[in-house]
């Protein structure tokens, strides 16, 4: 029997809130998965990632991951040459967001400005934490009418800090982190948060396709991530992009990827059902400080917890 998969679905621009959505509410609803999507409410300012060309392997994973058939020129371009959208305030934008909800998905906030807090973060003041959390809880009330419980940190940058915000806002329950078992993250203070971290285990699409063996392969890339729910000791957690697999360039391959799991038998489970089940299974459940790690395919570091 293979482990219960999560599949938590980024939505990190307005392109991808607009076009990706549809696409995997349709391959979900035919499938018949809940899935858990989270959301930047702020604005779109994918164009200012140009500046991590300068960062070892970004080059080679772009070029891998073809953004410009999965992101479009206009979103490489926001908040440089093209206004950033605010995509909380969109009404196209906001009936997607909306959709997600009445199709029986679970929901939760990504981000205020994506690319902002991936690249800045950890040079952020508490003020300043408290200050774009505040403004992702606000919008996110204003989209669904009530409070938001769960989050995911974009590129999996967290920190005690973030977390502890987080916390103080409502959060009960993230996906800030790679790698392990759930776990309660350590306080400033070092003592343990009632938020329950619930880290990817999977690599991404875009990270195995910058790999050597899938490059120039992309199905090798489904027995692959199969093989890997079936050998997961516990809950697998997949994190997916409404950018790459949602895009018309990876939605075939990510059909294809959704029916290999279900012909293997992998039960499908939203986060926060997954969250519920590790609390509830007598298992005790441990304290770890968040730190940093690197991972194969990934140009930037990701939060993880120490050992």
């Amino acid at each position: 029997m293979s482990a219960a998969l999560v599949l938590k679905v980024d939505v990190d621009t307005y392109h991808g809130t607009l076009e990706g959505i549809p696409r995997l509410l349709d391959l979900f609803a035919k499938e018949s998965i809940r899935a858990t999507f989270f959301f930047s409410l702020g604005p779109d300012t994918s164009g200012k990632a140009i500046k991590r060309v300068f960062r070892k392997g970004f080059i080679r994973k772009v070029l891998s991951a073809s953004p410009a058939a999965s992101y479009g020129l206009r979103t490489m371009l926001y908040g440089t040459l093209l206004p950033a959208p605010d995509i909380g305030k969109s009404p196209d934008a906001i009936a997607r967001m909306r959709e997600v909800k009445a199709a029986g998905h679970e929901c939760g906030i990504h981000a205020w400005d994506h690319i902002d807090w991936h690249d800045r973060l950890p040079r952020m003041n508490r003020p300043e934490v408290e200050r774009v959390v505040a403004c992702c809880h606000q919008r996110f009330r204003e989209v669904f009418g009530e409070p938001a419980t769960l989050s995911a940190a974009p590129g999996w940058t967290a920190t005690a800090l973030s977390m502890e915000v987080q916390e103080a806002a409502g959060i009960r329950v993230t996906s800030d982190s790679r790698g392990g078992a759930p776990f309660h993250p350590l306080r400033l203070d070092g003592s343990a948060s009632a938020i329950l971290e619930v880290p990817s285990t999977l690599p991404t699409l875009d990270e195995l396709l910058a790999w050597p063996e899938y490059r120039k392969n992309h199905d090798a890339v489904v027995p692959h991530l199969v093989d890997a729910v079936r050998q997961s000791p516990g809950i697998a957690v997949h994190s997916l992009h409404t950018e790459i697999e949602g895009g018309k360039a990876f939605v075939d391959l990510f059909r294809r990827q959704l029916r290999a799991w279900k012909d293997a038998g992998v039960p499908f489970l939203p986060l926060g059902a997954a969250a519920a089940s590790a609390l509830s299974s007598g298992i005790e459940i441990p304290a770890a400080a968040l730190t940093w790690s690197t991972l194969p395919g990934r140009s930037t570091p990701v939060a993880s917890h120490a050992a």
